[in-house]
């Protein structure tokens, strides 16, 4: 079952109405453990087979230990309300700074490609909902232009060209391209130290 998934999410275009039918981007970061990720996605996907199940975890940034005692309650609160609303996804702590972790649990004896994306969509739309409950939607928004950005610098040190660049940007992430061309500009600008506000 375990190389049945990565290839559901391997395989793929990049104009796939269904999250399950995007090309992924897989990486095996330990035994049974893999990292995928997609730039229309606004997450990376942790995919873990253990005894039978197969685990979907998406880190959400929220470290919640530092928080103020009234903001904490507020926030735990918020996630059990959440956790009644939500189907198939639930909320979770984990880590020494009780992170918050969307996180969806499947069956593999009974899992197809349907119920696979209908866990994707439910993260997609899980992460969305978490972030306005929590009033952090802008935060949320810069955090996944950070995320792009370091995909594009990972890129360029790699070789790849502006021309590539810019066709990774239209095609895969869906930007227009005068808005490929300027966030390729103010990248190339952070990167050679023109810009005060070093995004990086």
């Amino acid at each position: 079952m375990t190389e049945a998934i990565l290839e559901w999410l391997r395989t793929g275009r990049d104009e796939a109405e269904d999250i399950v039918d995007l090309p992924w981007e897989i990486k095996k970061v330990g035994e049974n453990q893999y990292i995928a990720e997609h730039p229309k996605i606004p997450f990376l996907l942790n995919v873990i087979f253990a005894n039978g199940f197969i685990r979907l975890a998406v880190p959400s940034g929220i470290e919640t230990i530092a928080m103020r005692l009234e903001e904490r309650l507020k926030t735990y609160h918020t996630l059990l309300v959440l956790n009644e609303r939500m189907n198939l996804l639930k909320f979770t702590l984990s880590g020494m700074n009780d992170e918050i972790i969307l996180r969806v649990d499947l069956d593999e004896k009974s899992l197809g490609k349907e119920e696979f994306n209908d866990a994707l969509t439910a993260l997609l739309v899980g992460m969305n909902v978490l972030m306005d409950s929590l009033g952090l939607t802008e935060e949320f928004q810069e955090a996944i232009f950070e995320r792009l950005s370091m995909m594009i610098i990972e890129r360029l040190q790699k070789g790849m060209s502006e021309a590539e660049i810019m066709d990774f940007l239209v095609k895969k992430v869906g930007m227009t391209k005068e808005e490929a061309k300027a966030l390729l500009k103010e990248i190339k600008k952070a990167m050679s130290g023109e810009d005060e506000r070093g995004y990086f």
